[in-house]
């Protein structure tokens, strides 16, 4: 399985890094100008974005790519799957929250990926790597 890992350091507590990357509409800044939109809410009143929720992501009206978290552990982890995607075979994403002071949080991003042809796993995540490590710069700048 191929699979990549970023790692940043946030300057800001916990809680406060897990609730702004917990929220889909947070992507929006991140991935700029891809855009995350929340297409189904989770059953949990309190965490919309959470267990189950499922995003589109694209540009303007077209998002065919589709998420769905599948763990969510508040201050802790979370995981989604890529769904319905006739492209990939299978599309691991884990984001990973740890405390390293007060006012000091790492945040560990995962993505295992397999397409369905195995010469294009590779080519994505090295994409997916780069927009990810400028995406939480950008996120870690925000807080």
């Amino acid at each position: 399985m191929n699979s990549i890992q970023v790692k940043k350091e946030f300057p800001a507590a916990l809680d406060d890094v897990f609730n702004l990357m917990s929220k889909h509409a947070t992507y929006n800044i991140a991935f700029a100008p891809m855009q995350v939109e929340r297409i189904k809410d989770s059953a949990d009143a309190e965490y919309p974005d959470g267990l189950g929720s499922v995003r589109a992501m694209g540009m303007g009206p077209v998002k065919p790519l589709k998420e769905q978290i599948t763990l969510f552990e508040p201050n802790n982890r979370i995981e989604y799957q890529i769904i319905k995607n006739p492209l990939i075979k299978h599309h691991l994403g884990i984001i990973e929250f740890e405390a390293l002071a007060d006012d000091k949080t790492l945040v560990t991003y995962t993505i295992e990926l397999q397409a369905r042809a195995p010469f294009v796993s590779k080519l994505i995540l090295a994409q997916l790597q780069a927009a990810i490590k400028l995406g939480l710069t950008k996120l870690a700048k925000s807080v």
